[in-house]
C-alpha cells in the first residue's frame, strides 16, 4: 500500500469533527498569510470567522452557510482564495448533511445574486474561476454516487433480511408441522388403542369399558385444544397467539401413565442424576420418547415396552425398547419412516444422535443421545 493510501485511511480513521477543525485551522492559517487581510481590523474579522466557522461545518451546516453568505455580503471585495474555498466547502456540507434544503437553496441564491450585482471588482484571483465551476460538479457527483451506494447497501440489506426472514418462517413452520405429526398420531393411536380395548372389554365389563371410553373422550378433547393451538400460531398474523410452554422430560412420566391407562404396557427406568436442562432439549426427548411409544402402538400392536432415561455429565441418552413380534430385518413402513426421520431431526439439531432398528431379540430398539452442557464442580 502507497504512502497516500496510508495516510488517506489514517485520516479516514479519525474523528470528523476533528478533520473539520484541522480543516478550519488551515484555511484559518492560509487566509493570515494573504496580503491585506489584517488591514481593516473589521474586514479581519469577518474574513477570520469565515475560515474559522467551518470546524462546525458537520454539526451546524445551516448556519455555517449563513454566516458564510453574510461574510459573503460584508466583505464582497474583499475575498481571496480562503474564503472563496470556505464557501464551497459550506455550501456543499449544507446540501450533504442539513434536512432544511430550501433555506440552503436559499442562502446559496442569494449569496450569487449579491455577487452578481455588487462582485464587480471581487479581489478572488482568476486561478480559483476553474475551482469555482469544476469542484461543485465534482463534490455534487460525489455526492451522488454516495447516494447510489447507500441506496444499492440498503437494497441488498433489505434483500437479506426478507431472506432470513423467510428462512427463519420456513424453519419455524417445518418445526410447527412436526409438532403437528407427533400430536396427532400419537393422541390418534392412543385413542384407537383405548377404543379397541374398552370394545373388546364391553361385554364383560361395562365400568371398565366406560371409563376406557372417558379417557378417550378426554384424549380427543386435549388433542384438539393443542391442535387449535398450534393452528392459531400458523394462522396468527401479528404474533398475538398466547404461547404455552412444551413438554419436557418432566413430563415423560405422565405420558407412560396416559399410556398405562389406555391399556399399554410401559416401564420407566431412570438411571443416573436428573438434572436441569435446556428448554429445546427437553422438549426433543420428551418428543423422541413419544413417537417412539406411538410405533409401538401403530406398529407392534402395543406390545409391552420399557423407557430408560440414563444421564450424565456429558449427555441424555434415551432407550424405548418393545417386546413386539420380530421384524426379521424388514424396514419399517413409510408412516414409521416419517416417525424416525423426525425423532432424528430432534436429535441432530441438538449435536445428538439416533439410531433404530431390530432389538437383539424380538421388537424394536430406538436409542437416542443428546449431548448436554458439562455442569460446573
Amino acid at each position: 500500500m502507497s504512502l497516500f493510501h496510508r495516510l488517506l485511511d489514517a485520516a479516514r480513521s479519525l474523528d470528523p469533527r476533528l478533520l473539520d477543525a484541522g480543516l478550519a485551522v488551515a484555511l484559518t492559517v492560509w487566509a493570515l498569510t494573504e496580503p491585506g487581510t489584517l488591514s481593516h481590523p473589521a474586514r479581519a474579522i469577518v474574513l477570520l470567522a469565515m475560515t474559522v466557522a467551518i470546524a462546525w461545518v458537520r454539526t451546524a451546516p445551516l448556519a455555517v452557510l449563513a454566516l458564510e453568505v453574510l461574510g459573503v455580503v460584508l466583505a464582497t471585495n474583499d475575498l481571496q482564495w480562503p474564503q472563496g474555498v470556505a464557501v464551497l466547502i459550506a455550501a456543499y456540507s449544507a446540501a450533504f448533511y442539513s434536512e432544511r434544503q430550501l433555506a440552503v437553496a436559499a442562502l446559496l441564491v442569494a449569496a450569487s445574486a449579491w455577487l452578481w450585482a455588487f462582485g464587480s471588482t471581487v479581489r478572488i484571483p482568476s486561478g480559483l474561476v476553474p475551482l469555482l465551476l469544476l469542484v461543485p460538479v465534482w463534490l455534487g457527483g460525489t455526492a451522488m454516487r454516495r447516494r447510489e451506494l447507500r441506496a444499492e447497501a440498503s437494497a441488498e440489506r433489505a434483500d437479506r433480511l426478507e431472506r432470513e426472514r423467510e428462512a427463519a418462517l420456513r424453519a419455524e413452520r417445518t418445526r410447527i408441522a412436526r409438532e403437528l405429526h407427533d400430536l396427532v398420531t400419537h393422541a390418534v393411536s392412543v385413542m384407537v388403542l383405548q377404543t379397541g380395548a374398552a370394545r373388546e372389554i364391553m361385554p364383560q365389563d361395562e365400568t371398565r369399558s366406560r371409563a376406557l371410553l372417558q379417557s378417550v373422550e378426554s384424549s380427543g378433547r386435549s388433542a384438539l385444544e393443542e391442535l387449535r393451538h398450534m393452528l392459531g400460531l400458523l394462522s396468527d398474523q401479528d404474533g398475538d397467539a398466547p404461547l404455552e410452554p412444551q413438554p419436557g422430560v418432566g413430563e415423560i412420566p405422565a405420558l407412560i401413565e396416559q399410556l398405562r391407562q389406555a391399556g399399554l404396557t410401559v416401564e420407566l427406568r431412570v438411571e443416573g442424576q436428573p438434572r436441569p436442562i435446556s428448554g429445546g432439549v427437553a422438549v426433543a426427548a420428551y418428543r423422541i420418547v413419544q413417537e417412539a411409544l406411538t410405533n409401538v402402538i401403530k406398529h407392534a400392536a402395543g406390545a409391552p415396552s420399557e423407557v430408560i432415561l440414563h444421564w450424565s455429565d456429558a449427555a441424555l441418552e434415551l432407550e424405548i425398547i418393545d417386546q413386539g413380534p420380530p421384524l426379521n430385518g424388514a424396514a419399517p413402513d413409510s408412516s414409521a419412516g416419517r416417525g424416525l426421520t423426525g425423532m432424528r431431526e430432534r436429535a441432530v439439531m441438538y449435536r445428538g444422535t439416533l439410531d433404530a432398528g431390530p432389538g437383539p431379540d424380538r421388537g424394536y430398539k430406538v436409542h437416542a443421545r443428546i449431548p448436554l452442557e458439562a455442569t460446573g464442580a
